[in-house]
Formats: C-alpha cells, sequence, structure tokens
C-alpha cells in the first residue's frame, strides 16, 4: 500500500489557513492604522481651531480693554468737566483757557475762529479698535475655512459639528460666541456759547449730541461657556480592497473618528457678562481725568471772581455760576460713586489678563450625552 502524500492534504489546508490569517492581520493592521491616523488628524484639527480661538480671544479682549480706555478718557462736557467712565456722555476737554489746549479739547467758537476735534478723534480710534477687532475674529473664520479646505480634498470628509448658526460673515462674533455691545456710545461736542474776555479767558459753554455709534464693545453671548469644538472625520470610499476580499467576501468598513478641544481661561473671560454703558475703572486714567478737572475747576472758580467785576449783573452772574458748579459736582460724584459693577471692558480684562486664553484637548461628548 503506497501511504505517499496522505499529508499533503494537511498541508494546504494549513498553508490557505495560515494566508487567510495572515491577510486578516494585514486587513485589521490597515484598519488600526487608518484609524489613529485619522484621530491624530481629528485631534491636530480640534486643538489647532481651539488654539486659534484662545489667541482671538486674547486679540480682541485687549482690543476691548482700549477701547474702554480710550472711551474712560472722555467726559461729561458740560460747564465742568468730571469723569463719567459712561458711554453716554462721551465729550473731548473743552479749552484751558491756556495757550496750549489740551489735545483732546473739542471747543468750537460761536465765531467760528476756533474749532478743535476731540470729540473725532475718540471716535475714530474707537472704530478703528472696533475695524480690528472684526479683522481678528474675519482671520480666525477663514483659518475655519482653510482648515476644512484642506482636510476635505484628500481621502477624508471633515466637519467642524459646534459651528455656529451664521448665514453670512457680518456678525463674526458668533463664532466666538460673542454679541455687541447694542448700549451703544451718545457723542457730543462741544460749543462755546458765550466768550467772555477778562483778565482772565473763559467760557460758558453747551453740549449738543454730536454723534451716535450702534454698538461700543463687545460681550459674552448667551451661550458662551460652550465653548467646545467638535470635529468628526470620515474616511471616503476608495478603490483599495481587502487582502483577498472576493475570496474572503469583505470589505473595509466606513471609518468615522470624532474629536474635541475647547479654550480656556482661568482667571476669567476677559469680556463684559452683560451689555451695560459703563466703561470702568482705570487707575491711570482717574489720574488723568482727575487732573483735568481740577484744572477746569480752578479755572471756573477764577472765571467767577473775574465776573463779579461786570458792573450791576456780575454779582448775580457768579452767584448762579458758583450754584451751579457746587450742583454739577455733586451730581457727577453721586453719579460716578454708584458705579460699583466691575462687569465692564476694562476690569474684566484686568482680571483675566493675567491667565490668558490657551487650549487643549477634552473628551468627545455626543449633543445626546451632553443633555
Amino acid at each position: 500500500m503506497n501511504n505517499k502524500g496522505q499529508t499533503l492534504y494537511y498541508f494546504l489546508i494549513l498553508i490557505m489557513i495560515l494566508l487567510m490569517s495572515w491577510a486578516m492581520m494585514l486587513n485589521i493592521g490597515k484598519l488600526i492604522i487608518d484609524r489613529m491616523k485619522m484621530q491624530n488628524t481629528a485631534d491636530n484639527i480640534a486643538l489647532s481651531l481651539a488654539a486659534q480661538k484662545a489667541r482671538t480671544y486674547n486679540a480682541i479682549g485687549g482690543m476691548n480693554y482700549l477701547i474702554g480706555i480710550v472711551l474712560s478718557a472722555a467726559m461729561n462736557p458740560t460747564v465742568i468737566q468730571f469723569p463719567s467712565y459712561s458711554t453716554e456722555l462721551i465729550g473731548g476737554l473743552p479749552a484751558t483757557m491756556q495757550k496750549v489746549e489740551n489735545p483732546l479739547s473739542d471747543i468750537e467758537h460761536s465765531s467760528g475762529k476756533t474749532k478743535k476735534d476731540g470729540v473725532k478723534t475718540i471716535k475714530t480710534t474707537v472704530e478703528a479698535l472696533q475695524t480690528a477687532q472684526k479683522a481678528a475674529m474675519l482671520a480666525y473664520i477663514e483659518q475655519i475655512y482653510e482648515t476644512l479646505y484642506k482636510n476635505n480634498t484628500g481621502d477624508y470628509n471633515t466637519l467642524v459639528l459646534s459651528m455656529p448658526d451664521a448665514k453670512d460673515l457680518s456678525k463674526p462674533e458668533k463664532y466666538l460666541n460673542l454679541k455687541k455691545n447694542s448700549k451703544g456710545i451718545t457723542y457730543l461736542k462741544t460749543v462755546n456759547d458765550i466768550c467772555v474776555q477778562q483778565k482772565v479767558h473763559f467760557h460758558f459753554l453747551s453740549s449738543p449730541k454730536f454723534e451716535s455709534s450702534e454698538y461700543s464693545w463687545l460681550v459674552e453671548d448667551e451661550d458662551f461657556n460652550e465653548q467646545k469644538i467638535a470635529v468628526m472625520m470620515r474616511k471616503k470610499s476608495t478603490n483599495k480592497k481587502p487582502i483577498f476580499a472576493r475570496l474572503l467576501g469583505i470589505e473595509f468598513p466606513s471609518a468615522i473618528v470624532y474629536s474635541a478641544a475647547a479654550p480656556y481661561n482661568v482667571k476669567g473671560s476677559m469680556f463684559p457678562k452683560e451689555e451695560r454703558v459703563y466703561t470702568g475703572y482705570d487707575k491711570t486714567i482717574d489720574l488723568f481725568v482727575e487732573a483735568s478737572s481740577l484744572l477746569q475747576a480752578i479755572l471756573m472758580e477764577r472765571a467767577i471772581l473775574e465776573t463779579k467785576s461786570i458792573p450791576y449783573v456780575g454779582w448775580v452772574i457768579a452767584a448762579l455760576g458758583s450754584g451751579f458748579l457746587i450742583e454739577e459736582e455733586a451730581r457727577n460724584r453721586i453719579r460716578i460713586a454708584g458705579i460699583k459693577t466691575k462687569d465692564n471692558p476694562i476690569d474684566a480684562y484686568l482680571d483675566a489678563k493675567a491667565g490668558g486664553w490657551a487650549a487643549h484637548l477634552i473628551p468627545y461628548r455626543s449633543p445626546q450625552e451632553d443633555d
């Protein structure tokens, strides 16, 4: 009896098993490697967008602070100047009645011989800062779409799941969970009604409305705390087939990965939480305003003394001027003392700047899990 070749069948079966095992290991290994690459790419996209958002917050937060500083340098342009720290009455300093005028003075003689553009300068500066804020926000939005474009031209489809419902770019602040402070700004111009030439040159001033702005600075929107940037990446269908695909009757499954990152600042947001008219408090600006107020008060006192020398009506005018001066000072001091909230662009930035905005990866949670 010839027994040659009896083990050949077992050997061929073993070879087939080994080949299929080898093919399955290679196929599974490819799936694992592809998924790891996809996850790393998704993590990089999410972290990159969160970091860019953090940098944008740092930039526009600083501009918010500068808007508050510029507006705080302006005063309530009535007969005597006192700091307002409010967007309701923004005006330049009146003429100092000296040979050298304050650069922020805003005085227009009824004769038309002298005109200062302090308020216009303040308004132009604020609008330039607002434009810079918009440019920084648009740059962030551009990076979002550029990142999506780069990662949708290869083997993957990429979506940012946390994109806001913004139909156009007219409100770029929506992409950063912010909104405009709709309280606006009222700019006043100081007009010289009466110019009295005595030993001291002084003015009687009125303050008509000059212009107004629809908004002042940026504040937190209702969804500001929802900072998560979620990314989904899906591998496109390709012609690449698994090894022994026909023999085994298999295809590569569709691979989907998720990632999430968020910007954070442990010290605060840098932005006011509510829409207000208060610009905030800064010691440097306060000293500047107080020095200017003191100068105005001294000059007004000198003007009142000179007014007394006017025949017949001098004492009456001086008495009325003194009464108005005392009343105006008391009214402004009471109003300023009542501003105790720190929810304003200056204090919000000063409290949060030490932390600064940064970004890190966070666990991905589906909307159903968040609910």
